[in-house]
């Protein structure tokens, strides 16, 4: 009896040890996935889906790139960092919207960015916004509004724009994330966290050598800044060194004569 309940004892650990290494792995693959320059979000999530399937997880309690979101259907539960919490509500904003094909998010490192296509928000060659871009506007604003962290305005253009306005690329890309910024200052973001740059056609997503590819590149992208905001208002003993290395905070030794 008591080699049969020894057995039982060793084949138990060997499988806490199997999860616990196949955790590690699931770790460090979704680290070296966010490693990479840029990463689309509708591939990140096609991988957790394939992953969720073959080790047959539940869907929800594991959040896949360590963004801290987890998937609740449409929905999200909230997050530490507010960046992440809002990047996670945009995912599940353009979701519900089906915009999928017009609005692409990406992420680069500490950065989060949604790439809106030119053909959702705005008329035929011109800078004004349509409703169906005013509708989307309004949505992101009532999202990102209150929040503190910075949002820069970037437009875009392919290689081609000018020909049909006769305006040089970087003044059409600029006017178009201009009218962008103006707009979600009148829904109640504040002008101190926007900025707006025009790029015209040089940082294109595709080759300007299809239709395809010049729609993608006609484009605004919206990029916020993931780092860690929260840690700024952990409160801190005075003169207690601190050492802020990639994100992260550590509290240093104090000396003996400083306490």
């Amino acid at each position: 009896m008591g080699r049969k309940e020894k057995t039982e004892e060793a084949e138990g650990g060997g499988i806490m040890v199997m999860y616990v290494a196949l955790m590690i792995l699931l770790l460090a693959f979704f680290i070296l996935l966010n490693a990479m320059s840029k990463t689309s979000e509708q591939k990140v999530s096609a991988v957790y889906q394939s992953l969720v399937g073959t080790f047959g997880f539940a869907a929800t309690g594991i959040s896949p790139m360590g963004s801290g979101v987890t998937d609740t259907g449409s929905g999200v539960t909230a997050a530490i960092n507010p960046v992440e919490q809002d990047y996670g509500f945009l995912r599940g904003l353009v979701a519900d919207n089906k915009l999928q094909h017009q609005v692409k998010l990406l992420r680069s490192g500490s950065l989060r960015s949604v790439n809106i296509s030119n053909l959702l928000l705005f008329e035929p060659d011109s800078f004004e916004l349509t409703p169906e871009g005013k509708n989307f506007l309004r949505q992101v604003a009532s999202v990102v509004k209150g929040r503190g962290y910075p949002i820069s305005i970037y437009g875009h253009t392919d290689d081609a724009a000018g020909a049909v306005t006769g305006m040089d690329n970087f003044d059409i890309s600029a006017r178009r994330a201009l009218t962008v910024l103006r707009f979600l200052i009148q829904q109640g973001v504040s002008p101190a966290r926007l900025a707006a740059f025009g790029l015209g056609d040089t940082r294109p997503m595709l080759p300007n050598n299809s239709a395809a590819g010049r729609r993608a590149n006609n484009r605004i992208e919206l990029v916020f800044d993931a780092r860690d905001l929260s840690r700024h208002r952990l409160p801190r003993r005075p003169g207690q060194p601190r050492l802020d290395f990639r994100g992260f905070t550590f509290d240093l030794p104090t000396p003996r004569g400083e306490r």
